[in-house]
């Protein structure tokens, strides 16, 4: 059956304005952006060159639309087949981090060594992050080290200088390990004093006795695991937080509370 010239120019319209817009984004993926362009604007200018061809010829322009639109479902298909593809390819690991931060040392003094204990994160009784990553850490005049004590071992902020400063410390490492969406919350602040529910339980710090002059504390822990991205999607991630206002004279070991929540980070 033969074609008539009309029809072939309506046909290809539904045929370049696709080829076009695919080759456009072959080549932006290929970081050849002018080209891109310019491929694009040639495939569009054609199609509306083919129209105008199709309507002299005797063409409806019911059929020259038709052909527009299906084109442009074409396009559309081909845009969300794109993203879908590099959804599907993105996949990186997930954060295992741990936030320390005690406020309202600012202008106090010490002894010779001023030392605050905060707990270790643990999974399956090891530790999370490497003991290398943890000790040997400076923030602002505070050194960090490892120590045994009665509870087990704890992460030690100590400091040699007579004025005290706030602590501000983060610790984190990448989790490699992600194989899915679907997260547990397996880390926890080490030592664990009691389990109250299953997502809270008790923990310990101690503070330094020879803090001067005495006043208030207000220590926050919070340890973050998870939410990586596994073929396009957010891995669960969890968050373990400890908040706690240190009454004025309250020194030396101190329980409290751990609470575990879910937790989805604010889209950038």
């Amino acid at each position: 059956m033969k074609i008539s010239g009309k029809k072939i120019s309506t046909l290809l319209i539904a045929i370049i304005l696709p080829l076009a817009y695919l080759t456009y984004w072959l080549l932006r993926m290929s970081a050849v952006s002018p080209g891109a362009e310019i491929i694009l604007s040639g495939g569009v200018i054609a199609s509306i060159g083919l129209g105008i061809v199709a309507l002299k010829k005797g063409e409806a322009p019911r059929g020259v639309s038709i052909s527009f639109i299906i084109g442009a479902i074409l396009c559309a298909l081909i845009f969300l087949g794109i993203n879908l593809w590099a959804g599907w390819s993105e996949t990186r690991p997930g954060l295992v981090s741990y936030h320390v931060s005690i406020t309202g040392l600012e202008g106090r003094t010490g002894g010779l060594i001023t030392t605050i204990l905060v707990p270790v994160p643990m999974k399956d009784r090891e530790m999370v992050i490497p003991s290398s990553r943890l000790v040997d850490q400076n923030f602002d005049n505070w050194m960090t080290t490892m120590v045994e004590t009665e509870d087990g071992t704890m992460l030690a902020f100590q400091n040699q200088h007579n004025n005290l400063t706030d602590i501000q410390g983060d610790f984190e490492i990448p989790d490699d390990n992600i194989n899915g969406t679907k997260r547990l919350p397996e880390e926890y602040l080490s030592p664990v004093i009691e389990t109250i529910s299953d997502d809270r339980y008790t923990t310990v710090i101690y503070v330094d006795e020879g803090i001067r002059p005495l006043g208030n504390l207000t220590v926050n822990l919070r340890l973050s695991a998870g939410g990586g991205l596994y073929h396009g999607m957010f891995e669960d991630m969890y968050r373990t937080e400890v908040q706690e206002n240190v009454q004025a004279g309250t020194t030396g070991r101190i329980v409290v509370t751990a609470e575990v929540e879910d937790y989805r980070p604010p889209k950038p």
